[in-house]
C-alpha cells in the first residue's frame, strides 16, 4: 500500500510531489542539500542505482508536508522533519515495509525520536549512535589569511585503487569496524562514481603517495556536502588536513558556482573539528549518525 495512517494525525505516503518536497527542504536549504539533490536529480526513479531511493512524506490534516524520509537503495535512511516527534511517525511504516537500513542520518532530536519508536516496533539496537555537529562554510567566512596553500588534485581513474584503500581505512577507524569485514568492492564502486562525477580529491607527499583524501556527497548549484575526509596516520598533526581543506574549499567557493560547503563531524573528534574551524567552518546545527547491524532480507 502506498498510504499508511499513523498517529498524530499524520499521513505517511510515498506519493510526494517533487515541487512540494523541494519547497519543504528549501526552508532549511543548507541542512538539506543532500535531499534537495536527490529530488532534483530524480534519484528515486532507478531501483538498480545504489545512490537512488524513494521518499516517504508525512502530511498533516491540512495536507501540509511535515517531514520527509529518503530510503536509499544502498541502505541509507535520511530524515528531515519540521519537529522532532514527526520523525517517529516514519518508524513503523519503514519497519513494516521491511526496509533494512544500515545508516541513519537526521537531526539529533528527530533521530532519537525515530529510533525510540523503531525499537518499539521491533527494530534492532544500533551498533553505533552519535551526535554529529554540522558545519557550514561560505565565501564570507572562509579564512582569508594565515594558511598556506597545498597542492590538491582532482582524482582520476588512475587513483581508484588508492582511494578505495583509504576509504576502507577511514571507515574502519571512524566506525570502529574490523577492516577485514569491510566490503572493499562497495567502496571501490563508490569512489569510482565520485571520480567520474568530479567529486573526489587527493593530496600527495613528495614521494607521490596519497596522504589525504576527501570527496563530496553532493557538489553543485545547491551547495556542497563534504565527506570522506581522511588523513593517513603518519601525516596527522602536520597541518596537511587544514591546508588541504582550505585550499580546496577556497578554490571551489571562489568559482562562484557553489553557495556553501557543509559537513558532518563526530562530536568527540576534537582534532577534526579544530581543523574545520581553522578554515572558517561554523557550527550550524546538530545531526545524528546511527549505524545499524548489517542484515539481509529473508
Amino acid at each position: 500500500m502506498s498510504i499508511i495512517e499513523k498517529p498524530h494525525t499524520l499521513r505517511i505516503t510515498d506519493h510526494v510531489p517533487h515541487a512540494v518536497a523541494l519547497a519543504f527542504l528549501r526552508a532549511d536549504a543548507r541542512e538539506n542539500v543532500f535531499l534537495i539533490s536527490r529530488v532534483r536529480k530524480g534519484r528515486g526513479e532507478n531501483p538498480r542505482d545504489p545512490g537512488s531511493g524513494m521518499f516517504l512524506g508525512a502530511f498533516d490534516d491540512d495536507e501540509s508536508l511535515r517531514g520527509l524520509a529518503f530510503l536509499g537503495n544502498g541502505g541509507l535512511l535520511v530524515l528531515s522533519v519540521d519537529e522532532p516527534w514527526v520523525a517517529s511517525t516514519f518508524a513503523r511504516p519503514i519497519f513494516d515495509r521491511g526496509f533494512l537500513f544500515t545508516l541513519l542520518i537526521g537531526d539529533n532530536d528527530g533521530s532519537r525520536e525515530f529510533m525510540a519508536e523503531y525499537k518499539r516496533a521491533g527494530g534492532p539496537k544500533p551498533v553505533l549512535d552519535r551526535k554529529q555537529p554540522f558545519y557550514i562554510l561560505d565565501s564570507k567566512n572562509i579564512v582569508k589569511k594565515g594558511l598556506k596553500e597545498i597542492d590538491m588534485e582532482q582524482a582520476s581513474l588512475d587513483s581508484i585503487e588508492e582511494l578505495a584503500d583509504l576509504a576502507c581505512e577511514m571507515v574502519a577507524e571512524d566506525l570502529r569496524l574490523d577492516e577485514s569485514r569491510i566490503d572493499r568492492r562497495h567502496y571501490r564502486l563508490r569512489m569510482t562514481e565520485k571520480v567520474m562525477d568530479g567529486r573526489a580529491f587527493l593530496c600527495r607527499d613528495n614521494e607521490n603517495k596519497a596522504v589525504f583524501k576527501c570527496d563530496f556527497a553532493e557538489l553543485g548549484a545547491d551547495g556542497g556536502l563534504l565527506e570522506g575526509v581522511y588523513t593517513v596516520k603518519d601525516e596527522r598533526k602536520s597541518g596537511v588536513a587544514t591546508r588541504a581543506i582550505w585550499t580546496l574549499c577556497r578554490d571551489l567557493l571562489g568559482r562562484g558556482e557553489i553557495p556553501f560547503i557543509g559537513l558532518h563531524v563526530d562530536e568527540k573528534n576534537k582534532a577534526a573539528r579544530k581543523a574545520y574551524e581553522n578554515v572558517g567552518f561554523e557550527h550550524l546545527t546538530d545531526f545524528r549518525l546511527t549505524l545499524m547491524p548489517v542484515r539481509t532480507a529473508t
